[in-house]
């Protein structure tokens, strides 16, 4: 009996010790989601903010003849084995209605900028808040270029368009389409 009695006390101290030494698992899920890099894009020169600059008009000019500035982008970075979009994100979201479509506002009321890509000769217009596909040419193994032109219009007849400086702003953000 005794060394019955010893093995319990052994089992006991055993199975003490096993409760005293007891842990718990944890199950961690872990998820992610792997994306392309995001793209680079700059001016021709890098300026920062680009400025366009139509100077001095005269607003009988806008009945006349187009009123256009040009520059290109320079696109680097990205998976350009994707395509790749544009979208136009005015600052305070002010948007002009002009020949059916969105364009950029300015601080005139019935001014506005309307963009397009015109990039290898062929003419896209391009939206306001609208995720749209861009077409730029390749300058080498890195960079790509895409040529944009802005076009002051005005949506209301020209006599009723105030008179003096504007200013509009606009993000331009390149991603994938």
């Amino acid at each position: 009996m005794t060394m019955l009695n010893q093995m319990k006390k052994s089992l006991g101290l055993l199975l003490l010790c096993t409760v005293l030494e007891s842990h718990a698992d944890v199950l961690i899920d872990v998820t992610a989601t792997m994306v392309d890099p995001a793209c680079n894009i700059r001016s021709e020169n890098s300026s920062s903010p680009l400025a366009i600059d139509f100077n001095i008009i005269n607003s009988s000019e806008l009945n006349k003849s187009a009123v256009v500035k040009d520059f290109s982008l320079y696109i680097s970075d990205c998976n350009f084995s994707k395509s790749l979009a544009m979208v136009l994100n005015p600052k305070g979201g002010s948007t002009l209605s002009y020949n059916g479509k969105n364009i950029l506002a300015t601080s005139i009321d019935g001014l506005g900028i309307d963009f397009t890509e015109v990039t290898g000769g062929t003419i896209r217009a391009l939206e306001m808040n609208k995720k749209q596909r861009i077409y730029p040419e390749r300058v080498n193994a890195t960079l790509y270029r895409m040529d944009l032109q802005a076009q002051l219009v005005s949506a209301v007849p020209i006599k009723q368009l105030e008179l003096g400086e504007f200013t509009s702003t606009v993000t331009l953000s390149v991603t994938y389409n």
